[in-house]
């Protein structure tokens, strides 16, 4: 039951897996390639030594982000179906840049951030068939403080201390073929981690930039905060509910080519090393991406981005994670940066994955869709 009933709880809701924890600005969601960064504070999350080369002053940025799912998967031909709203996914950088160093403060959250919501879905277990209504929410919030320096006008490093708060809400009703342990129940589990990143950036001229940034394992231990409700849905929800949220370690690598007629190609990828976390993981991530930036005016900017995230995750681990599947995607972002008034800057952004079907053993034609619609403002003092 433990090993078919993990997905109740294995929620890396709408940041974690769906984008592979970087939609953590605007910024990102209409170029999906930030690892080369060194335009923007939120550089802070996706290239901390390129903030050396930020603009001299006082730095401020602030994120939301409203997104819709839509899952679905069929079992024994007959469809079941997700919808949800998540109105708010918040992220914000603060920091100052001087001459050849920076200082930075950040708060984001790259796991989790909403919630899924599945009415009278089946599962599979060695006593029968469950029926159950079934709601998670998880969320992982990241606060970082770090810095840079850099050597010369080419070279710079940064280093970044993070500290987690994950949290975790599960709520179910399940119908027994015992009455008595029947109906709802409810469970909380938190824990708090610890990690960093270490990175260095290569800036050898005007339209050159190259980035590489390590970010080190989170070991995260969720402990039972509360539970309550009948006693056959919450000893199914304390048995299944993971007993971590760790984030594997991952190495991020970015190059940026800007051509002389405004047009700016950032390539980025990631690495994460799921099975080096998880001997039981079925595969490492990674993340592939490509973006372009054009400016139509010296205030004004247009942006595209696409990526690729490795999904082949067997039919046998399909099944276990029905309630989000783990799916292949190709993702499309796109959008807008505006400099409304000197150092005044809106972005406003649409990322739109594209996700590749796929059957487990038990449930067939496993598909989800997400839309994430930001906005960013930023100033600099």
């Amino acid at each position: 039951m433990k090993k078919l009933l993990a997905s109740i709880a294995s929620l890396a809701i709408v940041s974690g897996v769906l984008f592979a924890g970087d939609n953590q600005s605007v910024k990102y969601v209409r170029l999906l390639s930030r690892n080369a960064a060194t335009d923007s504070i939120d550089s802070a999350y996706f290239n901390p030594a390129g903030t050396a080369f930020l603009q001299k002053g006082f730095h401020v940025q602030v994120n939301g982000q409203m997104v819709w799912l839509d899952y679905s998967h069929e079992l024994a031909s007959k469809t079941y179906t997700m919808t949800n709203l998540v109105p708010f996914i918040p992220s914000a950088y603060v920091g100052y840049s001087g001459d050849n160093w920076a200082a930075f403060v950040a708060y984001s959250i790259p796991q989790g951030g909403g919630s899924l919501e599945w009415d009278s879905v089946k599962f599979f277990t060695e006593a029968g068939i469950l029926d159950v209504d079934f709601e998670g929410k998880s969320s992982t919030h990241m606060f970082s403080a770090g810095g840079s320096y850099a050597f010369s006008p080419i070279i710079a490093v940064g280093a970044r201390f993070d500290t987690s708060f994950a949290s975790a809400k599960y709520m179910a009703d399940t119908t027994f073929s015992v009455p008595a342990v029947s109906g709802g129940a409810e469970l909380v589990k938190s824990g708090i981690g610890f990690g960093g990143a270490l990175g260095i950036h290569i800036h050898p001229n005007e339209e050159i930039d190259i980035s590489l940034t390590v970010e080190s394992v989170q070991k995260i231990k969720l402990e039972e905060k509360s539970s309550s409700g009948a006693l056959g849905t919450l000893a199914l929800l304390k048995n299944s509910a993971p007993d971590e949220a760790d984030i594997p370690w991952a190495v991020r690598a970015g190059f940026s080519y800007t051509f002389p007629f405004d047009l700016e190609i950032p390539v980025s990828l990631k690495y994460s090393f799921w099975k080096a976390l998880d001997a039981n993981n079925n595969r490492d991530e990674l993340v592939a991406a490509v973006g372009l930036r054009y400016w139509l005016t010296e205030r004004l900017e247009l942006s595209l981005g696409g990526s690729y995230a490795n999904g082949d995750t067997p039919k046998n681990k399909l099944d276990g994670t029905f309630l989000d599947p783990e799916l292949s995607s190709f993702v499309i972002g796109g959008g807008i940066g505006w400099e409304i008034f000197d150092k005044f800057n809106l972005d406003v952004g649409l990322l739109y994955p594209i996700y590749l079907k796929a059957d487990g053993e038990l449930y067939k034609k496993l598909n989800k869709q997400v839309i994430d619609v930001g906005l960013g403002i930023s100033y600099v003092f």
